[in-house]
C-alpha cells in the first residue's frame, strides 16, 4: 500500500513542482539536500568519508550566504540501519521539501533509480559507478568513478602478441557489478583472445574453486569487478594457488588490507587525486580546508563527496530551486572540483581524473 502511495505522489507532484521549488518557503530557515548512504557497519568507512567532504562543502556555501541567502542544511539517512526504508525516507523527505538528493554505495542504489526517475519533482546525484545510472531519467547526474571509464582503463593493460591471451571477468553478483563485467567482456572481446567470465556473491571469501578454474585455463589476466570487498581474499587464493599473472582491479573504496605477493601482478583503478596529481587551486583549497577541520588529509571518496554538494548548491542557485532545470546546468559542461575535472556528457554522467596503478 504505501508503494502504490508512493507512486502517486511521483505522478501529481510534477504538477506543483515549479511552485514548491521556485524558491524555499516563507518559513523555511533553511534549503536541504537529502544525503542517504550506508554509514553504519562494516563498510562505513567508505560512506562516512564521502559524508565528511559533504558536511565541509555544506559549510562552506554557508559561509558565502547560502543558496541565494538560503542557509543549506544535509538532511542524513543511515541506509545500512536494520529500519531504514527507502521509500519511506524518500517520500517523508520529500514532504518535507527535499528536492535534491545524493543517493550510493549500496547495491540497492543501482534499483532506485527506477523509482527517482519517475518523479519529475526531484534532482538527484548518484555515488555509484554503475555505467547506465542516468540513463533511466533526465534528472539525474553522477558525481563519482564512472564504471565504464574504468573499464577502458583497464582493458588497455591487455598487452596482445602473436599468441592466444587467456582472460578471466570475474563480477560480484549483482547489478552493478554485472554491468561494469559486460563491460569489461566487450572491450576485451578481441581478435587472438580465449575470454572466460564468472561470478562470485557480494562478500564471498573462498574463492578456492575459482582459484582452480582459473589456473585450468592459463589466464593470463585475471580481471576483478567490484567495490573491493572481496578483493584482499580475491587475491591471497590467487596467491596461494601459485597464479602467475596479472590482477587488474576496479577501484576498491570498501577495500581491506591486499596481501602483497610475488607471483603476481595486482593493478587498480586509482584517481589522480589519491595520486597527489591534483594541483588545482580548487583542489588545493579543499584538501586544505578539509585538513583544518578534520586534522587529516581528505581521500578520494570525501573529494566527491565535496564536489557533489558544492555543484548541487551551484545548479539549484543558478535554478532558482528548480529541479527540472538542474541537470542541463550540467549538460556538455565542464568544472574544476575537489577530485580535478569532472566533465558531463549530454546524458549528465561524469567521467573525473582516473589512472592504473600497480599495487
Amino acid at each position: 500500500m504505501k508503494n502504490k502511495i508512493f507512486y502517486k505522489v511521483c505522478a501529481c507532484a510534477a504538477f506543483f513542482a515549479l511552485c514548491a521549488c521556485s524558491s524555499p518557503d516563507a518559513g523555511d530557515t533553511a534549503c536541504k539536500m537529502g544525503v542517504v548512504l550506508p554509514l553504519g557497519g562494516k563498510d562505513s568507512a567508505a560512506a562516512n568519508a564521502v559524508l565528511d567532504g559533504m558536511m565541509l562543502a555544506c559549510d562552506e556555501v554557508n559561509s558565502k550566504g547560502g543558496i541565494l541567502g538560503v542557509p543549506l542544511s544535509l538532511d542524513v539517512r543511515d541506509s545500512s540501519d536494520s529500519d531504514f526504508s527507502f521509500f519511506e525516507s524518500f517520500d517523508s523527505m520529500r514532504s518535507d521539501g527535499i528536492r535534491v538528493f545524493h543517493l550510493g554505495l549500496s547495491e540497492e542504489t543501482v534499483f532506485l533509480n527506477q523509482t527517482t526517475s519517475k518523479c519529475g519533482d526531484v534532482f538527484v546525484n548518484w555515488l555509484s559507478d554503475y555505467p547506465p545510472i542516468t540513463l533511466e531519467g533526465s534528472n539525474s547526474v553522477r558525481i563519482f568513478i564512472n564504471g565504464a571509464q574504468e573499464g577502458d582503463l583497464m582493458s588497455m593493460l591487455v598487452k596482445r602478441g602473436d599468441k592466444d591471451v587467456n582472460i578471466v571477468v570475474m563480477n560480484v553478483d549483482n547489478k552493478a557489478g554485472k554491468s561494469v563485467g559486460d563491460y569489461l567482456a566487450f572491450n576485451l572481446k578481441l581478435e587472438k583472445t580465449n575470454l572466460y567470465k564468472d561470478v562470485f556473491g557480494s562478500g564471498e571469501k573462498n574463492f578456492s574453486v575459482f582459484r582452480e578454474q582459473i589456473a585450468r585455463l592459463s589466464a593470463d589476466y585475471v580481471f576483478y569487478a567490484g567495490t573491493g570487498r572481496e578483493l584482499g581474499d580475491f587475491v591471497s587464493s590467487l596467491s596461494d594457488g601459485g597464479f602467475s599473472g596479472d590482477v587488474i582491479s576496479t577501484c576498491p573504496y570498501f577495500s581491506k588490507k591486499i596481501p602483497h605477493s610475488k607471483n603476481m601482478r595486482l593493478f587498480e583503478v586509482a584517481t589522480l587525486f589519491e595520486q597527489g596529481k591534483i594541483n588545482t587551486k580548487e583542489s588545493k583549497a579543499f584538501v586544505e580546508a578539509f585538513k583544518r577541520r578534520y586534522g587529516r588529509s581528505p581521500n578520494w571518496l570525501s573529494a566527491y563527496g565535496y564536489d557533489s554538494v558544492k555543484l548541487a548548491a551551484m545548479a539549484m542557485e543558478k535554478s532558482r530551486f528548480n529541479p527540472a532545470k538542474m541537470r542541463p546546468l550540467f549538460a556538455g559542461k565542464s568544472f574544476n572540483g575537489a577530485i580535478g575535472e569532472i566533465v558531463f556528457d549530454k546524458s549528465g554522467d561524469s567521467t573525473s581524473p582516473l589512472t592504473m596503478v600497480e599495487k
